[in-house]
């Protein structure tokens, strides 16, 4: 029998002032290196992005029909973290590059007040070894 598996799901908003492609660019090309090779050395299992932007909201309305604005999650951006034991992350969190250069990174494009954090166990119902692996946001076995 496997151990389960728990996720870190953050809910995250961009800074007051920050144009929404710039956030999503900012996200990716300089917050996530920042963190990936900490991740990588601290057994993290996966860190994905879910870019939640102005144009792929408008899509609920092709997925859902009529359902009420209100349903629609705001937030700018969806982050999870999957690990096997919470010590993982917490030993992300207490190495001196994640306090150096992760912790102040936030500041340039984190609206703190009103990101909020799940923390949940994790369940994955269409594996990769399965045709679910992607790859930069992009299906890379054709599926």
């Amino acid at each position: 029998m496997s151990k389960k598996l728990f996720a870190l799901t953050i809910c995250g908003y961009r800074k007051s002032g920050m144009d929404e492609d710039e956030y999503h660019r900012y996200l990716s090309d300089n917050h996530a290196p920042l963190l990936k090779d900490l991740l990588i050395k601290n057994k993290i299992i996966d860190y994905t992005m879910q870019h939640n932007t102005s144009e792929t909201k408008k899509m609920m309305g092709q997925i859902f029909g009529s359902l009420h604005a209100g349903n629609v999650a705001e937030c700018d951006c969806f982050v999870q973290i999957v690990f096997r034991d919470v010590q993982d992350f917490i030993n992300v969190k207490e190495d001196p590059h994640y306090k150096k250069m992760v912790v102040p990174d936030h500041e340039n494009f984190a609206d703190g007040k009103r990101t909020t954090i799940v923390t949940g166990w994790f369940e994955s119902h269409i594996p990769s070894r399965h045709g679910g692996a992607i790859e930069n946001g992009v299906s890379i076995n054709g599926h």
